[in-house]
C-alpha cells in the first residue's frame, strides 16, 4: 500500500495567489496548493508551523479580525506543529487558532503552563492495518528570539530531547513507519555533508542521524530539499505557498519517493469563502495614506551595504523621532517593495515586513565598535566586494545586516573581520570606548539575534508596545 503524505510549511499567511506586492494574481498560495492535491483516505496532510505572521493577510487578520479564519483556512491538515512566528501574536492569539484547528496539534517540546491549549508530543494514524507515527517539535530558539510576554504561559525546552522522548514513545506503541514535523532547518549541506552552522537553531542533521526516524518534514530556512541523511528521508519546503512537499511511501517496503506540488490557480471551496476577506485587505493596502518629496527605492544589496540607504535612513530618522534615542538601526528582509512617492499602505507593509516592536538600549562606544565589526562581516573581500558566503547558507538572511544612522565611522572592509572599523564619530566628535549612547532597534535584534550577541545583555531604556510597522503608518498619515 502507498502512503501519501503532503507537506507544507512556513505559509505565512500566503494563502491567496498573490503576494501583495501588487493587486495581480499569481500563481502562488496555500489555496492554489490545494487545487492540485486529491485527498483520500492513504493521504496525510501535514503543516510545519509559521501560519500565522507574514503576510498582509496576516497583519489584517490580526489587527480586524480573528485567527479562526486561518483555522479554517488550514482546515484539510490532519497534523500540524508550530513555528517560531506563530508565538508573535501573543497567547490568546495562538489559543484562538488551535483551538479551532480540525488537525491535530503534535509538539513535543512545548508546554502550556496553563493547561488550556494541549500540546501532545506524538499521534498514531492507523491506515490499513499500518501504524504511522507522527511527532513534533520546533526550534528552541524561540526562546530567543520571542518577546517574553508572548511566552510568559509557555515552557519551550530542547527540541532534540523532545524530539527523542517522542520517539522513544511512538516506539513503545509499536508503530510502522515515524515522521517528525520539524520546525527548524539543516545544519549541514545536505550533499556534501559539510556542517553549515555551529549553532542549534537548527539541527535536522543531528536529528536524522542520531534519531531513527523514518521522515523529517522540515521548515524554517525556506529552502526546497529532499535528500537522504542514512536512512532518514530528510524534506523542506520552500516558503509563502509557493510548492508543496509531496512524499510516496510503501508501507510494506519503507521505500519512499519525493517530489514538489506547484500551485494551481483556480477557485476552491475555501478561496470563495474567504473571497470578501481577500478583497478587503486588498483594498486597505491600496488605501492612500501620503505624499512623499520622492520615492524611496531599495538598491543593489552590496552597494547599499558599502554606500548607505535612503529608505533606511528614512526609517531610521522616523525611530530616532518617536524615540528620541541617539543613534538608530533597521535592516531589510530579503525581498522589500520600496516607499513610493504616493505613498499606500502597501508600500509601508512591504518595506517594513518584520512583527516587530522597538527597544532602546544604552551601549557603550567599545560594544557599538564591536556591533559594527559583526555587521560588516556580511561583506566579503576577495579584490571584489561580495556578500559573505554566511549570509547566504543554507539560506539567505539579508536581514541580519543592519543600516546604522546618527554615527559616522571609517572603514575598510578589505581587512579582516574584527579590524575593519576605524574611528567612530557622534555628532562630530569621535567615540570612545566608555562613551555612552541610546540606541534604538527593533525587539528581534535586541536578544543579540544575528549574532549581535553584544546587545543581548544590554541595559534597557525602554520597551515600546506598538509595533514598528504601525510607528512608521502613523508617521507617514501625519505628514
Amino acid at each position: 500500500m502507498i502512503l501519501k503524505i503532503i507537506h507544507t510549511s512556513d505559509l505565512h499567511g500566503y494563502f491567496f495567489p498573490t503576494d501583495y506586492l501588487d493587486r495581480e494574481e499569481k500563481n502562488t498560495g496555500y489555496l492554489s496548493i490545494l487545487n492540485n492535491i486529491a485527498k483520500d483516505d492513504t493521504t496525510i496532510l501535514t503543516d510545519g508551523g509559521d501560519i500565522l505572521q507574514g503576510s498582509s493577510f496576516a497583519y489584517y487578520v490580526k489587527e480586524n479580525l480573528s485567527s479562526e479564519i486561518i483555522a479554517d483556512i488550514m482546515q484539510n491538515v490532519d497534523y500540524y506543529t508550530l513555528g517560531n512566528h506563530d508565538f508573535n501574536y501573543g497567547y490568546d492569539y495562538l489559543k484562538t487558532y488551535v483551538e479551532n484547528m480540525k488537525g491535530k496539534l503534535v509538539c513535543a517540546n512545548v508546554i502550556d503552563k496553563t493547561g488550556q491549549i494541549k500540546f501532545e508530543p506524538f499521534a498514531i494514524k492507523e491506515i490499513d492495518g499500518h501504524k504511522i507515527g507522527l511527532a513534533g517539535v520546533v526550534t528552541d530558539w524561540v526562546n530567543l528570539w520571542e518577546r517574553k510576554e508572548n511566552l510568559v504561559n509557555f515552557e519551550v525546552t530542547d527540541a532534540f530531547e523532545g524530539a527523542k522522548r517522542a520517539l522513544d514513545g511512538l516506539k513503545k506503541e509499536n508503530t510502522d513507519f515515524n515522521i517528525l514535523i520539524y520546525h527548524g532547518g539543516y545544519e549541514i549541506d545536505l550533499e556534501s555533508g559539510k556542517k553549515l552552522s555551529e549553532t542549534t537553531e537548527n539541527i535536522g542533521g543531528k536529528l536524522a542521524k542520531e534519531l531513527d526516524f523514518n521522515l523529517i518534514l522540515a521548515g524554517h530556512q525556506h529552502m526546497e530539499i529532499a535528500a537522504y541523511i542514512g536512512k532518514t528521508l530528510a524534506i523542506e519546503t520552500p516558503a509563502n505557498g509557493s510548492k508543496a512537499a509531496l512524499v510516496e511511501v510503501n508501507l510494506a517496503t519503507k521505500e519512499m519517493q519525493a517530489s514538489f506540488i506547484e500551485p494551481k490557480l483556480g477557485d476552491n471551496a475555501l478561496i470563495e469563502k474567504y473571497k470578501g476577506v481577500e478583497e478587503k485587505v486588498q483594498d486597505y493596502l491600496d488605501v492612500p495614506i501620503a505624499k512623499l518629496s520622492r520615492d524611496y527605492m531599495p538598491e543593489n544589496r552590496i552597494k547599499m551595504a558599502l554606500k548607505g540607504s535612503d529608505l533606511a535612513d528614512l526609517i531610521n530618522k522616523i525611530q530616532l523621532d518617536y524615540t528620541g534615542a541617539d543613534i538608530s538601526i533597521t535592516s531589510f528582509a530579503n525581498v522589500i517593495s520600496g516607499l513610493k512617492k504616493n505613498l499606500t499602505t502597501r508600500d509601508v507593509l512591504n518595506t517594513y515586513r518584520f512583527p516587530n516592536t522597538t527597544v532602546v538600549l544604552e551601549i557603550d562606544g567599545k560594544t557599538l565598535r564591536a556591533a559594527l565589526e559583526q555587521n560588516f562581516s556580511y561583506i566579503e573581500y576577495d579584490g571584489s566586494y561580495k556578500i559573505s558566503k554566511k549570509f547566504l547558507e543554507p539560506k539567505e538572511e539579508h536581514y541580519n545586516f543592519d543600516y546604522f544612522y546618527g554615527i559616522d565611522f571609517e572603514k575598510d572592509l578589505t581587512k579582516k573581520v574584527g579590524e575593519r572599523i576605524g574611528k567612530i564619530f557622534f555628532k562630530g566628535k569621535e567615540v570612545k570606548d566608555k562613551d555612552t549612547f541610546s540606541l534604538v532597534m527593533n525587539n528581534y535584534r535586541a536578544t543579540g539575534a544575528g549574532g549581535f550577541d553584544m546587545y543581548k545583555d544590554l541595559r534597557v531604556i525602554k520597551n515600546y508596545d506598538k509595533e514598528t510597522s504601525e510607528i512608521l503608518l502613523d508617521y507617514f498619515r501625519k505628514l
